[in-house]
């Protein structure tokens, strides 16, 4: 073929989105390309494609409604969880994404989830924790961490009459020489009210603190200086969350050093060692942050792709320390719920590996099937709607028609049948193609559809 055929024909995509206004009222082609729903959709268009089947929608009503319920009544049981069970293709995503919206929808003063949405669970529970972690973010996990060390350092250490922050000062005092004068931005007050004073400066900045501890200290006193704060913040964390090497990483991420990136990243990738079963310590931290400090009532984790777990690339000994850490995990932190979408295959092995866990993830489970002809129809209104010109004088289906869909439908491949994902794939290149090929007026029929895609039908 020539070089001008060739420029030709790739020039023709500029003029797709005019032509599918000009031919059939479309400000765009809303179907999209790869068959499955972009997770970064605005609610708006999100709102507009609910599940095609009423039983689906009616299953995430009860669902809701739980969860709405629980959050008015403090006796009822805090952790819910829910299972979107379907074969590849059947559409988990876009029920995930329309459970997200539906959680946004509906805040209220006493409702106000913070919802999570996981794309892949990874190959630990770690990695699940820490990718919730880095959404909700270090500036917020900073905060919440010291926080806490504030909280701890007000409190009198065992079998002392002091508070550590008033010990703390001393020592730094006795390393000085007992000359307090230089510590503190106000000379000639007690020693006890410029403590009083200095700490209530510092409770939003750990460098504030540090470099009123360092005034006037020289280099070598300055090592022992850092090393004492140091000391305070790995034990508060080392109580709260029983384990060094978490400790350690979060003395990086308040400390805000230059290795705070690496410590963060390590978190939030699941690469820290021993923080198997103790996850929950993590959870519990990022519930209360989501709560504290960024108004929800609620926690809600939604993981896609749970499969991943049962497809091959785990180990049976790593699927099984998973999945134990997870039941571990929630019968110890139950302040959240969650919503797992996988495979059939999945869930059998979760139920021969961990019964337990899959009672407790399994509370209740929505089967998504195949489309039906009506249902694919609605699916398919809905998102020609998305995209349809005001006042173009046609709507529903068109250009589709109904032996259009039930071309579409009749695929060589009985795993495709009504497959969600290969319907909306289709639709996309019937579109384009019709842009390209047909005439205003025309319509996407039987005749059309077998042209465009007849090596995948019947």
């Amino acid at each position: 073929m020539e070089s001008k055929i060739l420029i030709s024909e790739i020039k023709k995509v500029s003029n797709i989105s005019s032509d599918l206004k000009d031919k059939f009222g479309l400000e765009y082609n809303p179907f999209p390309k790869s068959g499955i729903a972009y997770i970064g959709e605005s609610e708006d268009i999100t709102s507009r494609l609910s599940p095609a089947y009423q039983e689906t929608a009616q299953e995430i009503v009860s669902y809701m409604q739980d969860a709405l319920e629980k959050a008015g009544d403090k006796k009822a049981p805090d952790y819910l969880s829910l299972i979107i069970r379907g074969e590849f293709g059947t559409g988990k995503t876009q029920t995930l994404m329309y459970i997200k919206y539906l959680f946004s929808a509906i805040k209220t003063d006493k409702f106000n989830p913070y919802v999570v949405y996981i794309d892949n669970p990874g190959g630990t529970l770690s990695e699940l924790i820490g990718a919730v972690m880095s959404q909700i973010g270090i500036e917020n996990f900073r905060r919440y961490l010291w926080d806490r060390f504030i909280k701890y350092m007000s409190q009198k250490e065992i079998d002392e009459d002091k508070t550590r922050k008033e010990i703390l000062f001393t020592e730094v005092v006795k390393l000085r020489g007992g000359n307090t004068a230089d510590l503190f931005s106000s000379s000639g007050i007690s020693v006890e009210n410029a403590l009083h004073f200095n700490w209530d400066s510092t409770e939003v900045s750990y460098k504030y603190l540090l470099e009123k501890l360092l005034t006037g200290t020289k280099s070598a006193q300055q090592k022992v200086v850092n090393q004492m704060l140091k000391s305070y913040l790995v034990k508060c964390f080392m109580d709260e969350f029983k384990t060094a090497s978490v400790a350690e990483y979060f003395y990086e991420v308040v400390t805000d050093s230059l290795n705070v990136s690496q410590a963060w990243d390590h978190m939030v990738t699941g690469d820290v060692k021993n923080l198997s079963k103790r996850e929950f310590y993590i959870l519990h931290a990022i519930v209360q942050i989501a709560k504290e400090y960024l108004g929800a009532t609620d926690f809600i984790i939604l993981v896609d792709e749970f499969e991943e777990l049962a497809s091959g690339r785990i180990s049976d000994k790593d699927i099984d320390n998973y999945l134990r850490n997870l039941r571990s995990l929630i019968d110890n932190e139950k302040n959240w719920c969650s919503v797992f979408a996988m495979n059939t295959i999945a869930l059998k092995k979760i139920e021969k590996l961990v019964p337990p866990l899959a009672d407790r993830i399994g509370d209740r489970i929505i089967d998504l099937i195949p489309y039906d002809l009506e249902a694919c129809k609605a699916v398919i209104s809905n998102y020609l709607s998305l995209a349809r010109v005001e006042n173009f004088g046609k709507d529903g289906l068109y250009p589709f028609t109904e032996d259009a869909i039930k071309a579409v439908l009749n695929t060589r491949d009985i795993t495709l049948q009504g497959s969600p994902r290969f319907i909306m794939k289709c639709c996309f290149r019937l579109l384009q193609s019709a842009a390209k090929e047909l005439k205003k007026g025309d319509v996407i029929n039987d005749v059309f559809v077998k042209q465009v895609i007849g090596e995948q039908l019947n």
